[in-house]
């Protein structure tokens, strides 16, 4: 009997929704923030994803959305 392995993708891992696990938002390099908030990936998901509907439903990968769900949700909006 064999038995599969399942891997849980990382933030390095992650694909062109984001990573499936909690995201921390980017610092520029050589910058050094140590209150930066963590957020869940399905709350970044969901914020992108209603901005994307707002938009009219573009094709593209998203990524715009996403950075600026990250962003929204930083600064409490």
């Amino acid at each position: 009997m064999h038995t599969r392995h399942q891997k849980r993708a990382t933030p390095a891992q992650s694909g062109p929704t984001g990573p499936t696990t909690a995201t921390q938002t980017a610092v520029a390099s050589g910058e050094k923030d140590y209150n930066v908030q963590l957020f869940s990936a399905d709350a970044i998901r969901l914020c992108a994803y209603r901005k994307w509907e707002r938009a009219g439903m573009p094709p593209g990968d998203g990524v715009q959305f996403w950075l600026e769900a990250e962003q929204d949700l930083r600064q409490g909006r």
